[in-house]
């Protein structure tokens, strides 16, 4: 089986300004996703960016960013089927066969490279059609509530069933998050623009600790302290 490590990093982002290039302890965000990915001697691994800036990072890491991401998969509302239906299109055209693409979302710092082998193994072992990472829940569902007006103190809870519980040993389901670190997909669902099956799709568990994907300040001051 042959896997492919892609990296998409669009230029700069909404919520952080060039979250990518974010300086978090001496590095920028991206190189610790680049770091395991040479730690573990992951094999042949892409870029996916419109940046030179993250680019030129990638060559030092010996990423290859020969792919050029088109303005059109670039924007904001881009979906990321559209982006690795574009990239394994282009791959399948300049170089030749892959069977999954590994994608490592610059977000997760602390993801490992034991993590991705660990994920890549499971789908070898199991022949799954697709994986992603996965974390217990900060936050049980049956603990959350939608809140309609502050004002008027106007709430409900997003799990009516959740009334019948109130201690976390009685609750009747286990709960998990995908946390983005971790995604393996088989080329034929690229090719039909989907990431994931049901019927034949595994998970990687991830500690709570190395499962944070950096989408405010608040989240990149946790991760300074947890890489320090």
């Amino acid at each position: 089986m042959k896997f492919i490590n892609v990296i998409p990093a669009r230029k700069g982002s909404k919520g952080i300004k060039n979250k990518n290039l974010t300086s978090i302890n001496g590095k920028k965000l991206i190189e610790y996703t680049f770091e395991a990915i040479l730690k573990g001697k992951l094999g042949e691994s892409y870029i996916i960016s419109d940046d030179k800036k993250i680019k030129s990072i990638a060559a030092k890491y010996k990423i290859n960013n020969e792919y050029i991401r088109p303005k059109k998969l670039s924007r904001d509302d881009t979906s990321i089927t559209d982006t690795l239906h574009d990239f394994a299109s282009w791959y399948l055209e300049k170089k030749s066969n892959f069977d999954y693409l590994v994608m490592l979302q610059p977000t997760s710092p602390l993801r490992t490279s034991s993590d991705i082998k660990k994920a890549i193994n499971l789908v070898k072992k199991k022949n799954y059609e697709s994986l992603f990472s996965i974390s217990e829940s900060l936050e049980h569902p049956y603990e959350t509530i939608k809140v309609k007006n502050f004002t008027k103190n106007d709430w409900s809870l997003t799990l009516p069933k959740a009334s019948r519980f109130y201690r976390r040993q009685d609750f009747d389901i286990n709960s998990f998050f995908i946390n983005g670190a971790i995604y393996i997909i088989k080329k034929n669902l690229i090719l039909n623009k989907k990431i994931f099956k049901m019927k034949n799709h595994g998970l990687y568990i991830m500690p709570k600790s190395r499962s944070i994907d950096i989408n405010s300040t608040e989240e990149i001051n946790i991760v300074k302290k947890l890489l320090k």
